[in-house]
C-alpha cells in the first residue's frame, strides 16, 4: 500500500504538502492531490492540512471512492519545505448519526432523509444495516434552514 497504512480497524493516510509563503501567510498544497489550505504559521497550516486531509479523505470514503494521492519522495515546486502530514481516517472516525436521530434533528420522516442520502444532500453510508448520516451535513442542511413544503417554482414573466 502507497500513502496509508492499516492498524486494526483504522486507515492512517500519509500525504506530502508544500509549505510555502504568499502575501503573508504559509499556504499547505498537497503534493499529490488537488485542493489545500493556510495558516498565519507553519504549525498553524500544519494543524489546517490535517484538518483538510481527513474531510477530504472521509468524504471520498462516504462517497465510496478511491481516496487520491499516497506517492511519498516529492520535491518542492515552489520555493517551500516538503513535510509529510498523517491523520487517522475512516468511516468510524466521522461524527455521524442513524438516519432516524438525523431525521429528528432536521424534523423530517426518515424516509425524506433516505431521500435526502439518496439525492446527495446528507452524507451517508451504510453500517451492516444501519443508515450512517454524517452529522456535518445535518448541521450544514439546518444552516441552510429550507423551508418547509416542496420550493416554489420561480415566477415566468409573461409576454405582452
Amino acid at each position: 500500500m502507497k500513502g496509508h497504512w492499516r492498524k486494526e480497524g483504522s486507515m492512517i493516510y500519509i500525504r506530502e504538502f508544500e509549505f510555502y509563503s504568499s502575501d503573508g501567510y504559509v499556504l499547505a498544497v498537497p503534493c499529490d492531490m488537488s485542493g489545500g489550505t493556510f495558516g498565519v504559521a507553519l504549525e498553524e497550516a500544519a494543524e489546517s492540512a490535517a484538518d483538510w486531509l481527513f474531510e477530504t479523505i472521509t468524504d471520498h470514503l462516504i462517497a465510496n471512492e478511491v481516496v487520491p494521492g499516497g506517492k511519498l519522495g516529492h520535491e518542492p515546486v515552489h520555493g517551500g519545505k516538503v513535510i509529510a502530514i498523517a491523520v487517522n481516517a475512516s468511516l468510524g472516525n466521522v461524527d455521524a448519526m442513524t438516519a432516524a436521530d438525523a431525521a429528528r434533528m432536521l424534523s423530517v420522516s426518515t424516509a425524506r432523509v433516505a431521500q435526502m442520502c439518496a439525492s446527495g444532500k446528507l452524507a451517508s453510508w451504510k453500517d451492516g444495516s444501519k443508515r450512517m448520516v454524517a452529522r456535518r451535513s445535518v448541521e450544514a442542511r439546518l444552516a441552510e434552514a429550507p423551508g418547509p413544503g416542496r420550493p416554489k417554482k420561480a415566477a415566468q414573466p409573461m409576454e405582452a
